[in-house]
C-alpha cells in the first residue's frame, strides 16, 4: 500500500479545513495509517504558519502510524508555496519519536531539529534555497550513529546561508558520519569550495556515491576531479548535474569516466550560461 499525502487546497483553507482536520477524518473511517510513507503538502498560510499542530497531532496518535518509515514534510508545488517561503518549526519530535527510516524535508525558514536522535534513521534530506546555519549545526550535533544517507541543499546567502566552507567541514569528518555512504552536499553558491575540501576529506574513501549537483561547480572543480581521479575511482557514482563548466572540461571528464567503473551523472540541462555575466546561480534559491 503506497503511503497518502494529507494536504489542503486553497478552498478548503478559506473555509477553515485543516490538515490536522483531515488526518482526523482519516482516522474517523481508518483505524490506523497503515502504509510506511506519509506526505505532508501543504497547510494553512504554510508561508505564515509552521507545522507544529500536524506534528504535535503525529506524535500524540503515534500509535495510529504502526508501520511508519518515511515522512516528507513540505510536499508542495512553488504554486503552492515556494520552497524559501514555507515555514518551519522544530522538527526533531518526527525523528525522535517514531522509528524511521527516512525523512525529507522541503524549506528551513525557521527550522530546527533540535536534540535530534535516532537509532534507525539511515536518510536525511533537506531541499531547500538557503540552509540556516541553526540547522547545519543542530544536523552535526544530532546522534544518528546509523545515517547512511545525507543530502543538503546548501543554497545562498540571500535566502538563508550565512556560512562558508568551514561550516560544512564537518559534514566531511569521517569520525562524525562513520556509516554515511551517499553524501550530498548540492545546490551550493560555494560549490567548487566544496568540491576541492571534499576530495582532501577523509569520508572520501568510505562513500560510494558523491553528489556535488545543482550548484555551481566551474572548469576550476572539473580539473580537481582530473587531478585527483585515483581518489574518487571506487566511488559508484559521482553526480555533477547542473554545473557551469566548460565544454572541452566536461568532455575530458566524460573520457576519462568512460574508462573507469565509477558512474558519472554530469548534465547541464536548465543552466543559464552568460558570457558576460560571472555570476553563477545555483539550482534552487526561492
Amino acid at each position: 500500500m503506497e503511503g497518502k499525502k494529507f494536504y489542503i487546497e486553497y478552498e478548503e483553507q478559506e473555509n477553515g479545513i485543516s490538515v490536522v482536520k483531515k488526518m482526523e477524518e482519516y482516522f474517523e473511517q481508518n483505524q490506523v495509517y497503515e502504509p510506511e510513507s506519509v506526505g505532508i503538502g501543504y497547510w494553512e498560510e504554510a508561508w505564515e504558519e509552521d507545522p507544529g499542530k500536524i506534528i504535535e497531532y503525529m506524535v500524540e496518535n503515534k500509535d495510529k502510524f504502526p508501520n511508519l518509515k518515511r515522512i516528507h514534510l513540505g510536499d508542495m508545488t512553488s504554486e503552492e508555496c515556494e520552497i524559501s517561503w514555507i515555514v518551519h518549526t522544530n522538527t526533531s519530535p518526527l525523528v525522535n519519536e517514531f522509528n524511521l527510516n527516512e525523512l525529507r524535508i522541503d524549506g528551513c525558514n525557521g527550522l530546527r531539529l533540535s536534540n535530534m536522535e535516532s537509532n534507525t534513521l539511515k536518510k536525511l534530506t533537506i531541499v531547500c534555497g538557503g540552509l540556516e546555519n541553526t540547522v547545519i549545526e543542530d544536523i552535526q550535533n544530532a546522534k544518528l550513529p546509523n545515517l547512511e544517507h545525507l543530502q543538503l541543499y546548501i543554497g545562498v546567502d540571500d535566502y538563508g546561508f550565512e556560512g562558508d566552507i568551514d561550516t560544512l567541514k564537518p559534514f566531511m569528518n569521517k569520525n562524525n558520519f562513520p556509516k554515511v555512504k551517499y553524501l550530498g552536499l548540492v545546490n551550493s553558491q560555494i560549490q567548487d569550495e566544496i568540491c576541492e575540501t571534499v576530495l582532501e576529506s577523509d569520508i572520501l574513501e568510505q562513500l560510494t556515491v558523491l553528489d556535488l549537483s545543482y550548484g555551481t561547480l566551474s572548469d576550476k572543480s572539473g580539473k580537481l576531479i582530473l587531478e585527483n581521479i585515483h581518489k574518487i575511482k571506487h566511488l559508484e557514482k559521482l553526480d555533477l548535474t547542473y554545473n557551469y563548466m566548460s565544454d572541452e572540461v566536461v568532455n575530458e571528464l566524460v573520457k576519462v569516466f568512460e574508462k573507469i567503473e565509477t558512474e558519472l551523472l554530469i548534465s547541464r540541462e536548465e543552466v543559464y550560461l552568460d558570457e558576460d555575466d560571472d555570476w553563477r546561480y545555483p539550482y534552487i534559491t526561492e
